[in-house]
């Protein structure tokens, strides 16, 4: 069929016209819609410290066929952004609010100009101040020209053009452009000065002088009063040659030199014009010496200065008259959103091209590229289109709350919208630019919900690992083009709510985790079954990334029942932390950044009883500290604020005698708060020779650590009918408790380890001074013998086999973690009578204890706690009464290879309590040097039972110190188990064998020889295992 070519030309104008109305209401990319005037608004921060808004026309308003002139407004001295663009004023509202009214002067203007688009950037700097920004910046010429550089290149596809302007101190920013060029760039049409011209100097003049002459669409404007008579308070504002007066007549008596000027007087101004107006200077009079800064600005003085040289000058205005714009001034300020990352650049790299560029750099380069792209706005749009999701949370006491919280549709990347990269980086670098967006990572519970609203769920893409190959960015590119294919693959969309793709960095209490400082937090990669690959660990150094790490942001602002908080704040709180968090506790630091401001927690403390229903709470006082809040609690979990105080000690008052106080620290500065520390506790009631000290020894961050754990102990005690006091393990280090003052002291070590030090050096010495002074000791632990014995210094080994009287059997009862979780009593022992103690696999409230300790006795210790249904490494407890090491008064010792606070239910808690604190607080019934029986001659006695089955016992004497060796051989002469022993006292002792081998293995039923050695003496006998 034949078109006529009119009625093809016809086609053509109507496409052309319906094209051009759906490009002109397309939205700016990275804008929103501001509910005034429907204008296009952005607001970002932009290293350092400048804080970039901007204003477009809105959607149907913005022709994208007419080029975009933006006019880069440096804020006046004193001023945010919010008060520049201005509002309607109320009662109480800040008098800068009504002062310039550049939101308003700028929809007048979009009224008028009709051969562009009118875009006004609104330039704020951290010190309100961009002469004293300047002054803290070096490099300050170079920072703003590549804001400029940047802002501009975002518009590129519409010929952009800038306007210099700014008022008062603004000026400077103008001059600091400048400083960055040797000409001025041909991009820029008009220079407006209002007010603002302090920091003029000749030199400036020139460049000014020679951009003039380029080209005759350029512009000067300049406004100025005489500041040099102005007075307030009777003062000079200025010095004589210090204002805009003085600095605008010098820069007119420079252009003079080059240009031959009109001037002219009335009176009110002096006016001085060339070049057909496209230079103009308005100097406004001052005869009743007035401060007139702003009014040049308030009386239509942006208006003025962008339309001078045009027709449109005074057109529907008049400088220095009343308001023009009235009608256009908005009714409230835009609320701040605390959200905001810069547009990003048309000329930034793709992500192929950015994956390219970083593929063969070191780990630190690619990282500070990585954050380079990220702060400059280089991220997909689709993005920044958050996802709300709502929920109802319960916080620590129970309470249900309604929040509402945005995430990013999917993991971080680099990139436009249509070729991007998801980017894996360290913790810091994610960190950083967090923090200078707005955002957070996402915590545990967090991410699990996420997941559970994620509209597309995917199957994670694995790699075996290879080497390092997982580490590099090749792998990387690899497994995002996998996660491409497969959203191809199900028809996703950009934007939507993407789940199952990558382990998620997180944010966690294991970031302060003491044993593993600067080290990063994972958790994710939920499968379809909705189970995670990876569990919470912090097991990888902070500079370790691979492919499957992935940066999820949310927005830190959240709404909680309806009122916009903080999230950082809400999960450092010590209830509401619990509405983000699963982990114990609150989070001292949500954050893979310290504030070093901020005060640390106390460390150093405890409570004493002073008296029938009184408590003194002492501490060493915390670095940054200025004064310290205590939260009680009478059931060691739910805790109010008690008090405020400042000072080294507090004293409570009044207290039911009968119950127990919980308490729990943070230390406050104008900073902020502190974490919260462990909870201690105490009994407020004296009584005689039955007071305990708990010491808080547990600091290890482990899941199911809720740092309370005093409560199973204090509850137990209380049930026994004995008081206690309580302190932190760094109290007893620096002496400001004395364990020496206690007849009975029991530790809390939970599963603390090798990296948490169990027992430190200084611990060991004071923990020993009180063993041989007569001191009787409880303490339990998943690792104890671990870190002392098997990983610990020969000074370790020492300690833990002559004070803690055990040896290292192995790491879990018969060398298989995570399996066996019940001990029961051994035979003629304090606990005989308790068939089943069971303890915790982390659903019983406390810590899965995986890894309890199996030991050995040792140097006249003997089997108190069995595990069940094991046959090798199946000692669980031991109990020591006698003469310690260089001791001279018998102490007594109970010791478990698992954390006591971890038995349940509390019955069995309660009765093993008990019966430790009978045989502590009893009279030693075994002393192994009576001082008026010590032996005179060595001696090796007969074994008893003989024959035996299980276990035995046989006593030695020494008439001196002595290094001991006890050694079992079997009938082929074959060592089967040895104890050795540095510097025995003299005295009586005794060894029990459990027959079992030096690797916990049952030995069989045979004739066996022991034998005692020492550098004067040696013994064999015999004995016979019957089973």
């Amino acid at each position: 069929m034949k078109i006529h070519p009119f009625i093809g030309f016809l086609i053509f104008s109507l496409l052309c016209s319906f094209f051009s109305v759906i490009m002109a209401q397309t939205p700016l990319p990275g804008f929103e819609e501001s509910p005034y005037f429907n204008e296009q608004v952005v607001t970002f921060k932009w290293q350092p410290q400048i804080r970039v808004h901007i204003n477009a026309p809105s959607v149907t308003e913005f022709d994208p066929n007419k080029p975009v002139g933006l006019a880069l407004y440096a804020l006046p001295n004193g001023n945010t952004i919010e008060q520049t663009v201005g509002k309607i004023t109320e009662e109480g509202d800040d008098w800068h609010f009504d002062i310039q009214h550049l939101g308003a002067q700028t929809r007048f203007l979009r009224q008028k100009i009709t051969d562009y688009n009118l875009i006004t950037v609104y330039l704020e700097n951290e010190q309100l101040s961009w002469p004293s920004w300047k002054s803290e910046h070096s490099n300050y010429a170079q920072i703003i020209c590549q804001l400029v550089e940047h802002i501009k290149s975002y518009f590129q596809d519409y010929q952009p053009f800038l306007v210099l302007t700014g008022h008062s101190g603004g000026g400077h920013f103008i001059f600091s452009f400048m400083d960055a060029f040797e000409q001025i760039p041909d991009y820029v049409q008009r220079i407006c000065f209002l007010d603002s011209n302090y920091g003029y100097e000749d030199s400036y003049g020139a460049k000014m002088v020679n951009w003039l002459k380029g080209d005759s669409s350029r512009y000067i404007s300049v406004l100025a009063y005489n500041d040099s008579v102005a007075l307030y308070n009777g003062n000079p504002v200025v010095s004589p040659t210090g204002g805009t007066w003085y600095r605008s007549k010098m820069m007119q008596r420079y252009f003079a030199q080059h240009f031959a000027f009109n001037t002219k007087e009335d009176s009110q101004f002096i006016y001085h014009s060339t070049l057909n107006g496209r230079i103009q200077f308005f100097l406004k009079k001052n005869p009743e010496r007035k401060i007139l800064h702003t009014v040049q600005v308030e009386l239509n003085g942006f208006i003025h200065t962008l339309l001078t040289g045009t027709a449109l000058q005074d057109s529907n205005y008049t400088y220095y008259g009343e308001r023009a714009y009235s009608e256009w001034i908005q009714p409230q300020v835009l609320p701040q959103n605390t959200f905001q990352i810069p547009l990003r650049s048309s000329l930034a790299m793709t992500g192929s091209q950015f994956m390219e560029y970083v593929k063969y750099m070191n780990f630190e380069d690619r990282e500070a590229a990585i954050l380079q792209e990220l702060i400059t706005g280089n991220i997909p749009y689709f993005l920044r289109q958050t996802k709300k999701i709502t929920a109802n949370f319960k916080d620590a006491n129970e309470q249900i709350h309604q929040v509402e919280y945005e995430v990013f549709p999917d993991y971080l990347s680099i990139g436009a919208d249509s070729d991007y990269c998801r980017i894996p980086m360290g913790p810091i670098t994610a960190q950083k630019a967090a923090d200078f967006f707005g955002t957070t990572m996402p915590t545990r519970k967090l991410v699990d919900h996420i997941y559970q609203n994620a509209e597309i769920k995917l199957e994670p893409v694995t790699y075996a690992p290879v080497g390092n190959q997982n580490e590099k960015v090749e792998k990387f590119v690899e497994h995002n083009a996998a996660i491409e294919a497969q959203l191809k693959a199900v028809g996703a969309q950009l934007g939507q709510l993407i789940g199952g793709i990558k382990k998620d960095v997180v944010i966690s209490n294991k970031i302060t985790d003491p044993n593993r400082p600067n080290h990063v937090v994972i958790y994710g990669w939920h499968q379809l079954n909705d189970q995670p690959i990876q569990p919470l660990t912090n097991i990888h150094i902070n500079t370790y990334v691979d492919y499957s790490h992935g940066i999820r942001y949310l927005v830190s602002q959240v709404l909680l029942d309806g009122q916009p908080q903080m999230i950082q704040e809400i999960l450092k709180d010590p209830v509401q932390y619990k509405i983000f968090s699963d982990e114990a506790g609150p989070m001292s630091q949500p954050s893979y950044l310290k504030n070093t401001s901020l005060p640390e927690k106390p460390k150093s403390f405890g409570l004493k009883v002073e008296g029938n229903g009184q408590l003194k709470l002492l501490l060493q006082p915390a670095p940054r500290a200025e004064q310290y809040r205590i939260f009680t609690s009478y059931d060691g979990l739910h805790f109010t604020q008690w008090d405020v105080f400042s000072g080294n000690e507090y004293l409570f008052t009044d207290l039911p005698e009968d119950s127990i106080l919980f308490i729990k620290l943070m230390s406050e500065n104008n900073s902020g708060l502190s974490g919260e520390t462990e909870v201690l506790a105490a009994l407020p009631k004296t009584k005689a020779d039955s007071s305990v000290l708990v010491i808080y020894g547990y600091d290890r961050s482990y899941d199911g650590n809720t740092y309370d754990f005093i409560r199973f102990h204090g509850d137990a005690i209380l049930a026994a009918d004995y008081t206690f006091e309580s302190a932190t393990n760094e109290a007893i280090e620096n002496g400001l408790f004395q364990l020496i003052d206690y007849q009975v002291v029991d530790y809390i070590l939970g599963n603390e380890s090798t990296a948490d030090e169990t027992f430190s050096t200084n611990e060991q010495t004071l923990v020993a001074d009180f063993l041989k002074s007569g001191g009787r000791l409880f303490v339990s632990g998943a690792e104890i013998a671990w870190d002392l014995d098997y990983k610990g210094s020969s000074e370790d080994k020492a300690f833990f086999h002559n004070y803690l009287k055990a040896q290292y059997a192995a790491d879990a009862p018969g060398n298989v973690s995570g399996t066996y979780y019940s001990a029961r009593g051994a035979p003629e022992n304090i606990f005989s009578d308790l068939s089943q103690i069971n303890f915790d696999n982390g659903t019983h409230g406390t810590i899965n204890v995986k890894y309890a300790d199996a030991l050995r006795t040792y140097g006249g210790s003997k089997i108190a706690l069995y595990y069940r249904n094991v046959s090798t490494y199946n000692v669980a407890g031991i109990t020591f009464e006698g003469i310690f090491d260089d001791g001279d008064q018998p102490g007594k010792l109970v010791y478990f290879g698992f954390p006591f606070e971890t038995v349940y239910p509390q019955a069995t808690r309660f009765s093993v309590m008990e019966k430790v604190l009978h045989f502590l607080f009893s009279d030693p019934t075994f002393v192994d040097r009576p001082s008026d029986n010590l032996p005179t001659h060595f001696d090796l006695s007969q074994n008893f039972p003989n024959p035996f089955n299980s276990t035995t016992s046989f006593t030695f004497q020494l008439p001196r110190k002595s290094d001991v060796t006890i050694t079992i051989f079997n009938s082929l002469g074959q060592q089967i188990r040895s104890w050795q022993y540095h510097a025995l006292p003299t005295g009586h002792y005794q060894i029990t064998w459990d027959g079992l081998d030096a690797n916990g293995l049952p030995v069989s039923s045979c004739s066996y020889f022991y034998r005692l050695k020492t550098r004067d003496f040696s013994k064999t006998l015999k004995m016979v295992m019957v089973k």
